[in-house]
């Protein structure tokens, strides 16, 4: 996968086994932020907190007023993020400077909570164990991590 230059931007080359991957978690995502703008901080799934984050840990009360002023706007933004990437997965897309900036968000959204699933933290080694059950899924998040980077390369 890389960015080919146009005269318009750069356009993604992504395999098609790829693209269809990245487009049916995106899709997943978009669910789980749908039912997680309509639920309390009680009733979030743990892997969605981090899109999520709480703005005073030590008091919930000003936590829940923040949320309450900020909560479905993140979640719209979010799910505007998803969207604007699926439309940008179409194969010969051309990408422009902001179209970029909304795919990283998205995928890093992406990453956030498939890290958080799988309980992914620095100290880890990079290569997943051949035996471990998670082992698909991290290395779609390492794939996920390496098409971030590739991404962002292009908005320095």
């Amino acid at each position: 996968m890389s960015f080919t230059p146009t005269d318009d931007g750069l356009q993604l080359t992504i395999d098609e086994h790829s693209r269809k991957v990245i487009i049916h978690l995106l899709g997943e995502l978009r669910v789980e932020l749908m039912q997680a703008k309509s639920s309390n901080s009680h009733e979030l799934a743990p892997h969605m907190k981090r899109l999520f984050p709480v703005a005073y840990h030590n008091d919930e009360q000003l936590n829940e007023e923040y949320r309450r002023l900020t909560h479905a706007d993140l979640a719209d933004s979010h799910v505007a993020a998803v969207d604007d990437a699926l439309a940008m997965l179409t194969p010969q897309r051309v990408f422009t400077t902001g179209d970029l900036e909304r795919f990283v968000r998205a995928i890093n959204a992406m990453r956030l909570v498939l890290g958080t699933i799988l309980d992914v933290s620095e100290d880890e080694p990079d290569e997943a164990d051949e035996d471990d059950a998670t082992a698909i899924q991290r290395e779609v998040y390492d794939y996920l991590g390496w098409l971030l980077q590739s991404t962002l390369q292009h908005l320095e």
